[in-house]
C-alpha cells in the first residue's frame, strides 16, 4: 500500500477551507466534550469516557496541523464553561480561571501533536488501520498520548488548586482512562469512516446489521439493570462484527454501548451509575476497553487475510 496522500481521507466540500476546519474542529470538539462533563465521578468530578480525545487526534491525522488550532480553541472554551463555577466556588481570579482552561488545552495539543506524529513514523505514512500491527501501534500510541494529555490536564488544575488535594494520582488514572476510552472508540471510527479506500470484501444485509444493533442495545439494558454479569455477552457481540463487520462495525458497535452505558449512568441506574460512585463503571471500562481492542486487532489482521486471498485470486 502507498504512502498516504492528503486526499486519501474524505473531506465535506465546506471543510475545504482551512478557516471552516479550525471552526468545524472547535465546535465538535466542544460538543464532545459538553456530553462528556454530563457524567463525571466524585470527588473531583472527571469524566469516565472523554470522546473528545478520540475526537482530537483522528482529526490530526487526517487534516493535519490545522487541527491543532481547532482543537486548542474548543478544549479552551470547554474547560472555561466547566471551570467556571469552581473557580467562583473557591473565590479563583478570572486570570487564573484562564490559565488553567490555557494549560489543559496546551496539554491536549502537546500530546496530539506527538501521537500524530508517532503513529505516522511507526507506520511509515501509512494508513493507520491497513492490518492487526498498525492498530497494535495505534493503541501503544493512543497509551502514551492519553498518559502526556491527562498528565499535562491534572498537573494544571493540581497547579491551580481546582482539585481536592492529595488525590492527583486518582484524578490522573481516572483522566487518563477516560481519554483512552475515548480515543479506543472514536479515532479507530472516525478514520476508518473518513478513508476512501475502505474495501467491503463480505457481503453483509441491512438485516442483519439491525439484528447486531439489537443485539447490543439489549446486552447494555441488562448490565444497566444491575446485571453486571451479561456484560460477556458483548464479547460474543464484538466476535459477530469482527468477523462480519470488520473494524467499521466494531467501532460503531463498541461507541453504541459507550453511548448508551453513558445514558444509563447519567440517569442513575444500576451498574452504569456514576453520579454517586465510581467503581462500577471503572470496573466496566475496563473490561469493555480490553474487550474493544482486542477486536479491532482482530479485525485487522482478518482484514489483512481477506485482502492478500483477494490478491491471490487475481
Amino acid at each position: 500500500m502507498s504512502k498516504l496522500a492528503t486526499n486519501d481521507y474524505y473531506t465535506p466540500f465546506f471543510l475545504k477551507s482551512s478557516l471552516f476546519k479550525i471552526i468545524f474542529v472547535a465546535l465538535l470538539y466542544n460538543i464532545l466534550a459538553f456530553l462528556s462533563f454530563r457524567i463525571t465521578v466524585s470527588p473531583d468530578n472527571i469524566s469516565p469516557i472523554f470522546p473528545e480525545a478520540g475526537f482530537a487526534l483522528a482529526a490530526v491525522i487526517i487534516m493535519g496541523r490545522k487541527a491543532l488550532i481547532g482543537i486548542w480553541t474548543g478544549s479552551f472554551v470547554a474547560n472555561m464553561f466547566s471551570f467556571w463555577a469552581v473557580c467562583k466556588m473557591l473565590d479563583k481570579s478570572l486570570l487564573e480561571t484562564i490559565l488553567s482552561a490555557c494549560s489543559v488545552a496546551t496539554g491536549v495539543v502537546i500530546g496530539a501533536a506527538i501521537a500524530a506524529y508517532l503513529i505516522d513514523v511507526f507506520n511509515k505514512g501509512e494508513y493507520p488501520l491497513r492490518n492487526g500491527y498498525s492498530i497494535i501501534i495505534l493503541i501503544g500510541v493512543s497509551i502514551i498520548y492519553c498518559a502526556i494529555c491527562s498528565l499535562l490536564g491534572v498537573t494544571a488544575i493540581s497547579h491551580f488548586g481546582l482539585n481536592t488535594p492529595n488525590h492527583f494520582i486518582s484524578n490522573w488514572t481516572t483522566w487518563w482512562q477516560g481519554d483512552l476510552i475515548g480515543t479506543i472508540l472514536l479515532t479507530p471510527f472516525i478514520l476508518s469512516w473518513f478513508y476512501r479506500y475502505h474495501i467491503k470484501i463480505i457481503s453483509t444485509s441491512i438485516f442483519e446489521a439491525i439484528a447486531l444493533g439489537l443485539a447490543t442495545v439489549s446486552v447494555c439494558v441488562l448490565v444497566a439493570f444491575d446485571h453486571s454479569d451479561d456484560q460477556y455477552l458483548f464479547i460474543l457481540i464484538l466476535l459477530w462484527a469482527t468477523f462480519r463487520f470488520r473494524i467499521r462495525g466494531v467501532s460503531i458497535l463498541a461507541s453504541l454501548f459507550a453511548l448508551l452505558s453513558s445514558i444509563y449512568g447519567y440517569l442513575g441506574y444500576g451498574s452504569f451509575v456514576v453520579v454517586t460512585s465510581e467503581d462500577p463503571l471503572i470496573y466496566i471500562n475496563s473490561f469493555f476497553g480490553l474487550s474493544t481492542v482486542i477486536a479491532l486487532i482482530l479485525s485487522g489482521f482478518y482484514s489483512e487475510y481477506l485482502h492478500r486471498k483477494l490478491e491471490y485470486k487475481v
